[in-house]
């Protein structure tokens, strides 16, 4: 075997084991990776409803936009940190960056879209428009 191919399947084998690994924490823990909080999508005849469960947050601290048939969720959850001299035991609450993006099956009345936080819970509506229209939006949170 070269040495070429030697490393490049060194290089093969360091990746596999670092993708079996990354989700276990904390011994692989990593901050700066993208962390997808979990989310319930429903359809009504008016609207698409979005409610996403990311407790710790403020409401400046995502961004919510629509696009081209696509809702995009974006954030950073900052961690809490109580001390540095804190030994961990046990890590299981995501934090750092995160992102959801999912389509639209229909057309949306952007101007008319809603969004807020309460108690842990980003909640999104979307209403439906029967004309066709596309247009970027930044949704505010009340």
């Amino acid at each position: 075997m070269a040495k070429d191919e030697f490393e490049q399947m060194r290089e093969k084998v360091h990746q596999l084991v670092g993708e079996f690994f990354r989700d276990f924490r904390p011994l692989a823990y990593q901050p700066e990776r993208a962390f997808h909080p979990p989310m319930d999508v429903y359809e009504t005849e008016e609207s698409l409803m979005v409610i996403m469960e990311i407790a710790g947050m403020k409401k400046e601290d995502f961004q919510v936009f629509v696009q081209e048939g696509l809702l995009s969720i974006s954030g950073t959850r900052t961690e809490f940190a109580p001390s540095p001299k804190t030994r961990l035991h046990q890590m299981e609450i995501d934090y750092g960056y995160f992102e959801r993006t999912l389509r639209i099956p229909f057309q949306v009345k952007a101007e008319e879209i809603k969004a807020s936080y309460r108690d842990g819970f980003l909640v999104i509506t979307v209403p439906k428009r029967s004309e066709s229209v596309s247009k970027t939006v930044e949704v505010k949170l009340s």
